[in-house]
């Protein structure tokens, strides 16, 4: 089986990055490394004989250096067991120990281009200037958002935030499906921060709300562009929070966007920094459509191959030891899935055989945030002439409600009414169960 263990060598054949320096590298951290542990073997005479020929060569190998080593290769052909060929111009070779076990690693030369002072000199202005591009470029891609809300759910607290206008931590109340998190009234929200131009004040009741100012007068936002290594994204100080209790100064938050083409605008994550300074992480795929901000690409790392060393007269016990082991692995029975009441852990097959979906609830998807209350059934006195209305059991099915239970609600109504006016109604309240009041006339 091949094994690959990622390594970073500070080996003697490399001593620069081929990058511009940025205080954000690694210096050690090119030319990239990776070790290959081959399924095949060498044999130890063989592994002598190739470091024996690397030790004494200097840059053109003769055939008369390499006749011991070919013909060393013609005889472990038949036991299947190749090795790295000889070059000395491209790779070195080194002895090495993993567990006890001695192996034979080929490392490749890796060519370091020349340090050219004027070259780099030109790269740092014209990374300066596309910096400064990349900036505007990158606040045009996210205009879209204008209006628009992520939320984030982190244990007891929630988070909104609007583009360009602020962000608010509170408790949300029991979520309902397709909704966005709705603020628990009962308790306290925070605002972490607003975008620059952006004020709100407080209403009648003592409540904080929002004043947006025209587009026409809109400031641009508070921002900049950051660059970590090969990675760039954009940042958005937002201030003007509520106040902190512990520092006595408004709560601030830093925005960062960064490019992610497989997800859809959302927050990545956010937490608090310092106390009442807080960062948030926006995903979003609208950075991507500017190169500038596109995950860098994943260096190929050179490969160092190793080969166990064995004895020569162990190559064949060894090579057919290893055909045996992959013969059984082949045909052991593979293990079994643990079943876990009646149901297969790992099996990908659904629970409900039936395959039946859950109704969808009335008020699914519906804008108006507030209480809804739907008039079921309803009967008028007997002095204006006792008619009965109620809606069909399919529309009460589809309010989720059960037809026969409704009836026999409605009987007793009726009979505690007498020969007055009733009614029943269905209340839905955001965060509540539905409720089913009867009422009677006075």
């Amino acid at each position: 089986m091949r094994q690959l263990i990622p390594a970073l060598l500070a080996a003697p054949i490399a001593l620069a990055s081929q990058t511009v320096f940025s205080v954000h590298d690694d210096l050690l951290a090119f030319p990239q490394y990776e070790v290959i542990f081959s399924d095949s073997f060498i044999s130890d005479v063989e592994a002598k004989l190739i470091i024996e020929q690397a030790s004494s060569a200097v840059h053109d190998a003769t055939p008369a250096n390499t006749k011991g080593i070919e013909s060393r290769q013609s005889q472990t052909t038949a036991h299947d067991s190749p090795h790295p060929e000889f070059d000395p111009l491209r790779q070195t070779y080194e002895i090495m120990y993993l567990h006890g076990e001695q192996h034979l690693c080929t490392i490749p030369i890796v060519d370091v281009p020349a340090r050219n002072e004027t070259s780099e000199a030109e790269a740092r202005a014209a990374e300066q200037k596309e910096l400064a591009r990349a900036t505007d470029r990158g606040w045009e891609l996210l205009k879209d958002l204008e209006g628009n809300c992520l939320y984030f759910v982190s244990g007891w607290w929630s988070y909104s935030f609007c583009y360009n206008s602020e962000i608010t931590q509170f408790h949300q109340l029991p979520p309902q499906r397709g909704k966005p998190p709705l603020r628990d009234p009962t308790t306290k929200a925070f605002v972490l921060g607003r975008a620059k131009g952006h004020e709100s004040k407080e209403d009648e009741w003592g409540n904080q709300i929002s004043v947006h100012k025209g587009k026409t007068h809109k400031e641009p936002p508070k921002t900049e562009l950051q660059v970590k290594g090969d990675t760039r994204y954009l940042v958005q100080q937002m201030e003007g929070g509520t106040t902190c209790d512990l520092t006595g100064k408004p709560r601030k938050v830093e925005v960062q966007y960064h490019c992610n083409p497989h997800v859809t605008d959302r927050i990545g994550y956010i937490k608090e920094v310092t106390t009442c300074s807080y960062l948030m992480v926006v995903y979003t795929p609208r950075l991507c459509n500017d190169v500038a901000f596109m995950p860098p690409k994943e260096n190929k790392a050179n490969s160092i191959i190793c080969h166990e060393v064995v004895d020569e007269d162990e190559i064949a016990f060894r090579t057919e030891l290893k055909t045996l082991e992959a013969e059984l692995d082949a045909t052991a029975p593979k293990e079994k899935l643990a079943n876990v009441g009646g149901l297969l852990v790992g099996a990908g097959k659904w629970a409900n055989k039936e395959g039946q979906r859950l109704p969808i609830p009335a008020y699914f998807g519906q804008e108006n945030e507030g209480k809804t209350v739907e008039i079921i059934a309803k009967g008028t006195s007997k002095a204006e002439g006792g008619q009965v209305e109620m809606i069909s059991d399919a529309e009460l099915q589809k309010l989720d409600l059960d037809p026969e239970m409704v009836d026999e609600f409605k009987k007793n109504l009726e009979q505690l009414a007498a020969e007055k006016g009733w009614k029943i109604e269905a209340v839905n309240q955001p965060g509540h169960t539905m409720e089913i009041l009867g009422t009677v006339e006075d």
